[in-house]
């Protein structure tokens, strides 16, 4: 897989003020104009724009920065000792970064993570840099804590919150953490790389975890959405005739016709085609009727799409029939 990713070694706190500059300016900035407002060298303040623009802080408009919309209000908001908070939310977001924070859950030391994320990912960075970064953004942003044996462990709660309104995001960011570590773990780290390779995204699926007894018809879309979605891109790396089909059963049967899916598999692909079909398309064709997702069936939707993506991948990569 080519690599997507640099690691560089910018401390957390300027990653921060850069990306502040950009959310606190009312037109967008040139890099000399970011580089006239800090007394850092030129290499440092580039590093920084360009770890701002991977973690999603900033984004390039006709050749200059602006702030992403996603975190621009979070921004220009807080103060500096809120600031944390904005790099939270970019990590959790960042692939790599969630990788790591996965195999730190599972009790590997920062060494082990940092070089195991570092290879799945194709990261060319040092390791050193990787595992320095990566630990003392993650302190810094309060996603990782280090024990008197130098051990890191993933936070059970945060304390001394300023304000309602920071104490209600972070009870937030917390589930969408632990939503994306368990899928991460269900659909396997390797599995997890391939769709960060296809840009799939796992927020559409941690939502679904996190919002299936409020919202369960919306979350089990999500869910089924986001395996149609996959099945498109899994389909087009196989070779399958994808492009000329029309949703997730087809594409299914293709990926079957190309060898790459045991029957059971598609089988399985057509009962989620079913589940989105429900959870999408009102009324039933048969009663005239929508369908009314309760919160179990909401749950099951969203588990057996992480569960199915892992066993494709490992059928397809491995020649393993796992379930």
């Amino acid at each position: 897989m080519p690599s997507q990713f640099s690691i560089l070694d910018v401390a957390s706190e300027f990653i921060l003020d850069v990306a502040k500059l950009v959310a606190s300016s009312p037109h967008s900035l040139s890099k000399d104009d970011v580089l006239r407002s800090f007394k850092k060298s030129k290499t440092y303040v580039t590093n920084a724009i360009s770890q701002c623009l991977q973690l999603g802080l900033i984004s390039i408009q006709h050749g200059k920065y602006i702030s992403s919309p996603r975190h621009r209000d979070l921004l220009k908001r807080s103060d500096k000792t809120q600031l944390y908070i904005s790099l939270r939310e970019a990590l959790q977001r960042y692939p790599p970064f969630l990788l790591y924070v996965d195999f730190i859950s599972k009790k590997y030391s920062s060494d082990d993570s940092a070089m195991m994320t570092r290879g799945i990912f194709g990261i060319k960075s040092p390791e050193k840099i990787v595992e320095k970064s990566f630990r003392k953004w993650g302190a810094f942003a309060q996603l990782i804590e280090e024990d008197e044996k130098n051990g890191l462990t993933i936070p059970e709660a945060e304390e001394g919150l300023p304000t309602h309104y920071v104490a209600s995001l972070m009870k937030a960011l917390k589930a969408n953490l632990q939503a994306k570590i368990f899928l991460i773990e269900t659909m396997s780290p390797s599995a997890y790389a391939y769709l960060t390779e296809k840009e799939i995204a796992l927020d559409d699926l941690s939502d679904a975890l996190i919002n299936y007894e409020t919202k369960p018809k919306e979350s089990a879309n999500k869910a089924c959405q986001s395996f149609e979605y996959f099945l498109f891109k899994f389909g087009e790396d196989i070779g399958a005739n994808i492009s000329s089909l029309s949703g997730l059963s087809q594409y299914a049967d293709a990926i079957r016709g190309q060898r790459k899916m045991l029957k059971n598999q598609m089988h399985i692909c057509h009962g989620i085609g079913g589940l989105r079909n429900m959870a999408h398309h009102d009324p039933d064709r048969e009663t005239g009727q929508g369908w009314v997702f309760t919160p179990q069936g909401a749950i099951v939707s969203t588990l057996l799409v992480p569960a199915t993506i892992r066993s494709l991948y490992l059928y397809w990569k491995e020649t393993k029939q796992e379930f």
